[in-house]
């Protein structure tokens, strides 16, 4: 399937009408706060959830690109880590600003959030972000480091105290990940494939886009 990202989340046409793809969501379809409808653009705008996903799915955020199938998605090149699989979400071990651990990732969070995020890291902008749930708040976000299998890359985070939704003390790591890694997954195997996206660059970081 191929996608546009709206404000940095993967928006898909399935069965004639347009849906966003979230990975931080365990069903297969969502009804979403009005107001963030608002926020797309997109009237009536539904989202669908990992229980919508086949047992493998490959996402390739330069090429704009979802490929979910029954069968393996080979990626050429590429490294493979452990997978967990927590009440469908997905969760894989990474390092953000020094601290290691297991960590959600979303297609559905523009921003990525972590508990106790240290104010050493620079702030980048105060984002305009609209919750699923309990509609639109302002959060500051900062320019945080990190390592995943031994690849640096840098996010675009936020506290969790500044969220008024509900975020596991794992965190979420939503755009900036899948903007740095095509990554192929297999939920049943428990395996995560990857490869680092060329593409991906601190000025797309610095960008700013806004949920």
């Amino acid at each position: 399937m191929k996608f546009e990202l709206v404000k940095k989340v993967p928006v898909v046409e399935r069965g004639g009408k347009k849906c966003f793809v979230d990975t931080g969501y365990p069903g297969a379809g969502m009804a979403l706060n009005p107001s963030v409808q608002k926020s797309f653009g997109i009237p009536g705008l539904p989202g669908t959830g990992v229980g919508s996903l086949k047992r493998y799915t490959k996402f390739d955020y330069p090429n704009c690109e979802i490929t979910t199938s029954d069968e393996p998605l080979p990626l050429e090149g590429g490294e493979t880590v452990p997978l967990e699989v927590r009440n469908l979400r997905w969760l894989v071990k990474m390092t953000v600003g020094g601290i290691e651990g297991m960590r959600y990732i979303d297609t559905g969070a523009a921003f990525s959030y972590v508990h106790n995020l240290s104010t050493q890291f620079p702030m980048v902008e105060v984002a305009n972000e609209c919750g699923w749930t309990k509609g639109p708040f302002k959060v500051p976000v900062r320019c945080v480091p990190c390592e995943f299998a031994g690849h640096p890359f840098e996010i675009l985070c936020g506290d969790t105290k500044d969220n008024p939704e509900f975020v596991p003390s794992e965190g979420v790591i939503g755009f900036d990940f899948f903007n740095n890694f095509t990554v192929a997954v297999d939920r049943i195997g428990g395996k995560m494939t990857f490869v680092k996206n060329l593409k991906a660059t601190r000025k797309e970081l610095s960008k700013g886009v806004q949920k």
